[in-house]
């Protein structure tokens, strides 16, 4: 039974098959042991399985001694379904790339430390300088809260230690003779009146607010922002389903301004011409011939009005005359139209003489 109870409890686990991982820490790890929990986003995902110095792991590290500590983890597999061992470590690779690391974080008041596996800003956090291949999968680690804290802390405490006694007397004088020289200006009339302005600009300041909250707190105002809403989203809508109009309309106004800078560099070179400025010469008398034609015109056209005038002064008087003659003519063309018609039915009475007597039915 105590051989059955160790196996269960601690040699059980040689027999589980688990992923390996490795990160580094160039900090502390005090806190952190064999078998302190590994975490994704709060999950446990494994346990640390060795904890070491870089430098006995990997022969390049004693060359640029560095002093990395090497912490190796186990990782539970049943947690990564239907992920083998080289699908595993591509996938780690890909998201160490998008800012996947490992945090030292503490437990809580006891100081125990456990591994936070999280993603962070992969240019403000980027991998610590390596020299050799890491024999396993491999994350990179951030420098722990506690130790951000000091790293601050101890900054701070360089940046004042540096300040000499001598520093902080110029430093509190200078403040004192700003402060003096405030108090010295708002004593004389130009700080009274810079003062009642400053107070002027709060009151002007605190009436602005105030006609602001009666705004904010009209209900119309619950009704004009929803309305203005729904009309953005509208015109959202209607450039959205009009992209590919706006897009064509663009493109065909970018073919006509091509077309415009053609025809313009087309039309300088032209003007340019020396050709152009001999046309230009022979084109100016002959547009004084146009004008002067037009003028002739003109006159002609005048004349011609004029007779037309005089034209329906004599159609106007003469007109009982001419509807005179227009009738006489109407009945001389009756009488040829008469006469033309019996020549066709009595040919010879034409020549001879009066037409025979009409037959009458009533003798026969």
């Amino acid at each position: 039974m105590l051989v059955a109870m160790v196996i269960v409890l601690g040699a059980g686990r040689y027999f589980q098959t688990t992923y390996t991982l490795e990160t580094y820490f160039d900090e502390s790890v005090n806190g952190l042991a064999v078998g302190s929990p590994v975490k994704l986003r709060g999950v446990n995902v494994g346990r640390v399985a060795e904890i070491n110095f870089v430098s006995n792991k990997y022969d390049p590290a004693n060359i640029g001694e560095v002093r990395y500590v090497y912490v190796e983890c186990d990782i539970n597999p049943d947690l990564f379904e239907f992920i083998d061992e080289e699908k595993f470590i591509e996938v780690l690779r890909k998201d160490v790339a998008r800012g996947l690391r490992i945090r030292p974080t503490s437990l809580g008041l006891t100081g125990q430390l456990f591994l936070n596996i999280i993603y962070d800003d992969p240019k403000g956090n980027p991998p610590l300088p390596l020299k050799w291949t890491p024999e396993h999968a491999y994350i990179p680690s951030v420098p722990s809260t506690l130790s951000r804290v000091e790293g601050a802390i101890a900054t701070i405490s360089k940046t004042l230690s540096s300040l000499k006694q001598e520093d902080l007397e110029s430093i509190i004088g200078d403040v004192k003779s700003i402060v003096d020289s405030i108090d010295n200006f708002m004593n004389t009339e130009s700080g009274k009146e810079a003062g009642k302005r400053m107070l002027g600009i709060l009151d002007s300041t605190r009436n602005i607010l105030a006609r602001t909250n009666t705004l904010m707190a009209d209900p119309a105002l619950d009704r004009i922002i929803p309305n203005t809403a729904g009309a953005l989203e509208g015109v959202n809508r209607i450039i959205t389903e009009s992209a590919d109009d706006i897009i064509a309309a663009a493109h065909e106004a970018k073919i006509a301004i091509t077309s415009f800078k053609q025809a313009s560099a087309v039309l300088g070179k032209t003007l340019s011409d020396p050709r152009m400025d001999k046309a230009m010469g022979e084109i100016a008398p002959t547009l004084e011939n146009i004008s002067q034609a037009s003028t002739d015109l003109t006159a002609a056209v005048a004349k011609v009005h004029a007779l037309v005038n005089r034209l329906n002064g004599v159609v106007a008087s003469e007109e009982a005359n001419i509807h005179a003659i227009i009738g006489d003519t109407r009945e001389v063309m009756q009488n040829v139209k008469e006469l033309t018609g019996d020549a066709k039915r009595y040919p010879s009475g034409m020549i001879f003489g009066t037409p025979p007597s009409k037959p009458n039915p009533e003798d026969q």
